[in-house]
C-alpha cells in the first residue's frame, strides 16, 4: 500500500507525477482548496464583493463554483452568482443547464439563465447552419466563444459584479498560450495574461488556473459534484482540441510541461504590448480593438446584425 506523502499514514488515491508527491483523499481536497485560495489571494476573497460565475454544468465551473461559495459563505457583504448561458446545442446543451441549475439550488446560490436566443435572435446551432449556407469556414467554437464572453460580461454587468470567474483550468490556460503563440497574436497574448481595462468589462479571475484538468476532475468526484460529462458536439472540430493533444502528449512524456509553458508565460507576459482599448463598436458600444467588434462582425457576416 503507498502512503500519502504528506500525512504520512493514510493510504494514497493519487500519484502527482511532475513532482513526485502521493496523496490521500483529504490531503488532495486540502491541497486544491489552499491552492485556489492562494491563487485568489486578498484581493479577491474579502468584504463588499460580487462574483458572477460563469456555469456550464461541466466539471470546471461547478468545481470552482463549490470553491467560491465555500470561500465567501463565512465573509459578510460579499456574494457569489451563477451566470447560466444556454448557447441553444440540439441534444446537449440543456443538460448541462438542469445540472448548473441542480447545483445552485442544492447550494443556496442565487443565479440568473440567459439564452443565445434571447441574446442575438437565434441559437448557436442555427448559426452554425448559417455559416455553411454562406460558405463561412470559421470553426463553431470561435462563433460560440466569442459570444459567450459577451452574454457572459453583459449579465456580469447588469448585476453589478466586480469580477466575472471563469472555470479555466491549467490545460485550458496553457492550450491558449499555445494557440496564440503559435499563431503570432501578440495582443491577444497580452490579454490573455493581463485583461482589459473599460467600464463596460468586467474583470475575469481564473480560480482555477493552476490546476490540472485532472486533478479538477478529481476533487468533483471525491466531493461528489454531479456534472455534465458528455463533450460538446463540436469540440472535436476545434484548433484547441488538437493543441491538447500535443500537450497532453508532451505531458505524458515530461510531467510538469503544462505548468512551466503557464509559467513562462506569466512571466513573458509583462514585456509585452499591450494597447489600451479606447475604441467602441459602431454597433454595440461595446470595447473593441477596432470599429467593429468580433461578436458583432460575426452577426453582419451571418446577416443576423440588421444595422
Amino acid at each position: 500500500m503507498e502512503i500519502c506523502s504528506i500525512c504520512k499514514g493514510r493510504e494514497s488515491i493519487y500519484y502527482q507525477r511532475h513532482s513526485g508527491l502521493r496523496f490521500c483523499r483529504e490531503c488532495f481536497i486540502r491541497y486544491v482548496k489552499k491552492k485556489v485560495r492562494k491563487t485568489l489571494g486578498r484581493e479577491v476573497i474579502r468584504q463588499h464583493i460580487k462574483i458572477g460565475m460563469g456555469l456550464s454544468g461541466g466539471k470546471d465551473s461547478l468545481v470552482m463554483a463549490y470553491l467560491l461559495r465555500e470561500y465567501f459563505d463565512p465573509i459578510p457583504n460579499s456574494e457569489v452568482i451563477g451566470l447560466i448561458v444556454d448557447e441553444g446545442i440540439e441534444g446537449f446543451r440543456k443538460k448541462g443547464v438542469e445540472l448548473a441549475v441542480r447545483f445552485c439550488e442544492e447550494y443556496n446560490i442565487p443565479y440568473h439563465i440567459t439564452t443565445f436566443q434571447e441574446f442575438i435572435g437565434c441559437t448557436l446551432d442555427e448559426i452554425v447552419e448559417r455559416a455553411r449556407e454562406r460558405n463561412i469556414t470559421a470553426n463553431p467554437c470561435t462563433f460560440c466563444g466569442v459570444i459567450r464572453r459577451r452574454v457572459l460580461n453583459t449579465m456580469a454587468l447588469e448585476l453589478g459584479c466586480n469580477y466575472l470567474a471563469i472555470g479555466h483550468n491549467l490545460d485550458d490556460i496553457a492550450q491558449a498560450v499555445m494557440m496564440n503563440y503559435i499563431e503570432g497574436d501578440i495582443r491577444k497574448l497580452a490579454m490573455l495574461g493581463r485583461g482589459i481595462e473599460h467600464p463596460k468589462f468586467v474583470k475575469r479571475i481564473k480560480p482555477l488556473k493552476y490546476i490540472p484538468e485532472a486533478e479538477v476532475k478529481l476533487f468533483a468526484d471525491l466531493v461528489g459534484i454531479k456534472y455534465h460529462s458528455e463533450p460538446c458536439p463540436y469540440s472535436s472540430l476545434s484548433y484547441r482540441s488538437e493543441i491538447a493533444e500535443i500537450l497532453d502528449l508532451l505531458e505524458r512524456r515530461h510531467p510538469g510541461r503544462k505548468y512551466s509553458i503557464v509559467a513562462g508565460f506569466e512571466r513573458l507576459v509583462k514585456y509585452l504590448p499591450l494597447e489600451r482599448e479606447s475604441k467602441v463598436c459602431r454597433y454595440c458600444g461595446n470595447p473593441s480593438a477596432s470599429e467593429v467588434c468580433k461578436v458583432c462582425e460575426i452577426l453582419k457576416k451571418l446577416d443576423i446584425l440588421k444595422n
